[in-house]
């Protein structure tokens, strides 16, 4: 809903229209703000002003989207050849990714077992859910959350299309199989211990047998009491059923019996874009995501009464402010984001979902506040109930619990960044675009949504090594903006320099908006200037990460470096090693040694597959249907295979040339499927 005037002004608002009375000309009001080491203008100090110094920041984030997108929108109607922004690139994939699913299927609670209305109240909750369905097309925040139940239930339903990254290995599981696993994960758990391993080659030994080369891969396991990064071989013995675990460093082997061991695989994709992003929530142990462990307290009935209350908030809200309770969200924090000549809007059925329907869980004794984000790695997930305890420090700063939802866009952008579908500057703006739609929406806080992100980024790859993965407690605001462009960033701090010189003209201005665009842009100013290479100037570091940046034309190839995944081997196994160490075996076992997963080229051509298992080599695109058909259990004959790897035979027969991508894609997913069945639905109400 559009944000309206301010009726009531709190304390803060006093000490700001001081400031302004002190001051004749716009110029000057504008200065002093700015230079203003007024506590009320301080960020970090008190729970309503950073409330409203994260909507005001992160609506001027959605307003600069909004601006350059109908200004996409313009230039493809004048004949210009799109180009794709992150948001639009990333439902593109995630259509690829979950064939079969609806792209705009209704939210949990739009939905048959959602809310219980009846009357005129199902006939407008109807009709809420109908204009859902079209939204405004020059909206880009309404065109994101038209694909949220997708994007989000993609990281939940491990029956559905993720389950395409998943398989096991067990006795019986032949070389060939494993071979479209190398780069990807194999995890063994024996005598209560789990050994994980990136899968750098593997050999058939005959007989069934099966040889893996790896390394050992952190996690909350014991790897063996093996150090991550050393090289281990498994050895598995199809008639016996027994695993052997060597030590290359050592020389040394440990025996587990047939029937004593388990593993299972999962691409690297999966291992780092949901496992790890789990892993450091803490959401792979029991009762994690227990309500109340996410500060949640007693749910609301979804009822005629919560319907009407939700109404009455939106048709009435010009109504004064009625407590500290009602200041969240946009719907009861009233920034009056028209004025500064924004057009950002909520639209009614997100005031449906979220905050309104949850409580916060009790705090008999809460501490002094302290709205600041966690370092990773000072946290103890193992206790399930570490954000519940971080949050007894957070009063008045509840509106939904811990987010679930910035957790699932981010597994979604990690698993297609390291699948080579999104850049990682990419990936990080999908999840800033995410988090600022749910604040401004008043669906969680940005501590809700931040934590999330910065505990996630302690654990998975890439962002272990950005500055998400905080050192020190952190503001969720600076965090924040660390997912936003250089570019968008000083697009934010001009509009909001802009609109505060506009505002501040007028003798009476909206003194709430006022404080909003004053820290917006006092936060913006303190996080540029911490940036390296600020000593050079604000647009030197902007300029040089952007000019290594995807074309993102429609059609083109999206990555300067395409070239490095090209594969130079054919499945012959002709350039690659045959074996675990290297020397020259039969045909088909060295094909087995290294199965690359290389991107299609721009013309829809699958190149040939590389095999010198390289455990360097990332797993990306469309080269990957054969890895793809022999997880799925597809068995595809020597024909098929020839056909998808672009040109060789396992046998190293010459095929009949490369087919498209396209065609490629088409045949797999006629041939498997991707369910999407919501078989937890619990799951989908935690968001």
């Amino acid at each position: 809903m559009p944000a309206h005037r301010n009726n009531e002004t709190g304390p803060e608002d006093a000490a700001i229209a001081g400031i302004l009375n002190q001051h004749g000309t716009a110029a000057e009001r504008l200065a002093a703000l700015e230079r203003s080491d007024a506590p009320e203008l301080a960020y970090s100090l008190h729970a309503r002003t950073d409330e409203e110094a994260e909507i005001t920041t992160l609506a001027s984030y959605l307003q600069a989207k909004k601006r350059n997108w109908r200004a996409e929108l313009a230039s493809r109607s004048a004949g210009n050849p799109p180009k794709l922004d992150s948001w639009e690139h990333f439902q593109h994939q995630m259509g690829e990714v979950t064939p079969g699913v609806e792209r705009n299927q209704p939210v949990w609670f739009l939905q048959s077992d959602g809310y219980t209305v009846s009357g005129t109240n199902r006939a407008e909750l109807d009709a809420i859910g109908a204009a859902r369905e079209h939204p405004p097309p020059d909206d880009p925040q309404q065109l994101l959350g038209i694909t949220y139940q997708r994007d989000t239930m993609y990281a939940m339903l491990p029956d559905g299309a993720i389950s395409r990254h998943v398989g096991t290995f067990d006795a019986g599981t032949s070389a060939y199989a494993t071979g479209g696993w190398v780069n990807d994960v194999i995890r063994v758990t024996a005598d209560a211990d789990e050994l994980r391993l990136k899968v750098a080659a593997v050999a058939d030994g005959g007989d069934g047998n099966v040889a893996i080369r790896g390394t050992v891969l952190e996690g909350p396991v014991g790897n063996r009491g093996f150090a991550v990064g050393s090289t281990i071989e498994l050895h598995k013995n199809q008639s016996t059923g027994a695993m052997t675990i060597h030590d290359t460093a050592t020389g040394t082997s440990d025996q587990l019996a047939g029937g004593t061991w388990t593993a299972s695989l999962e691409t690297f994709a999966y291992h780092q874009g949901r496992t790890r992003v789990n892993e450091g929530l803490g959401m792979h142990l029991p009762g994690a995501g227990a309500p109340e462990n996410r500060n949640r307290g007693k749910s609301l009935p979804v009822d005629d009464a919560l319907f009407e209350r939700i109404r009455n908030l939106y048709s009435h809200p010009e109504a004064p402010e009625r407590g500290y309770g009602q200041t969240l969200g946009p719907a009861r924090t009233r920034l009056n984001f028209k004025e500064a000549g924004w057009d950002v809007n909520v639209h009614p059925y997100r005031r449906l979902g979220g905050d309104a329907m949850f409580t916060e869980a009790a705090h008999p004794e809460p501490g002094p506040y302290n709205g600041n984000l966690p370092v990773p790695s000072t946290v103890d997930v193992n206790n399930t109930r570490w954000y519940y305890n971080l949050a007894n420090a957070m009063p008045d700063r509840f509106v939904g619990g811990r987010s679930s939802s910035s957790a699932c866009y981010m597994t979604a952008a990690t698993m297609l960044l390291h699948e080579g579908r999104l850049s990682q500057e990419e990936a990080s703006d999908v999840m800033a675009f995410a988090v600022a739609d749910m604040v401004v929406s008043g669906e969680h806080s940005l501590p809700e949504c931040m934590t999330s992100i910065v505990m996630a980024a302690g654990s998975s790859e890439p962002w272990q090594d950005t500055p998400l993965n905080l050192s020190v407690e952190t503001p969720p605001l600076q965090a924040w903006l660390h997912l936003v462009s250089p570019a968008t960033r000083e697009e934010m701090r001009s509009d909001a320099r802009e609109a505060l010189r506009h505002l501040v003209a007028n003798p009476t201005p909206d003194l709430k908006l006022v404080k909003g665009l004053t820290m917006l842009v006092k936060a913006t100013n303190e996080f540029e200037r911490s940036q390296p290479g600020a000593d050079r100037g604000p647009h030197i570091a902007a300029e040089l990460d952007r000019s290594a940046g995807l074309d993102r034309s429609a059609g083109g190839d999206r990555s300067a470096g395409v070239d490095r995944f090209a594969g130079s081997a054919g499945l012959d196994g002709s350039a690659g090693p045959a074996g675990l160490d290297g020397s020259a075996g039969s045909a088909g076992s060295a094909g087995l040694a290294g199965r690359g997963r290389e991107r299609s080229s721009a013309q829809g051509e699958v190149p040939q597959s590389g095999l010198t298992g390289d455990p360097t080599r990332q797993g990306t695109r469309e080269s990957a249907e054969l890895a793809v058909a022999i997880r799925a259990g597809l068995n595809p004959t020597p024909a098929s295979v020839q056909r998808i790897s672009g040109g060789a035979a396992v046998d190293g027969t010459a095929s009949d040339g490369p087919v498209s991508g396209a065609a490629v894609e088409q045949d797999l997913r006629h041939r498997t499927t991707a369910a999407a069945r919501d078989t937890d639905r619990g799951a989908d109400r935690g968001r």
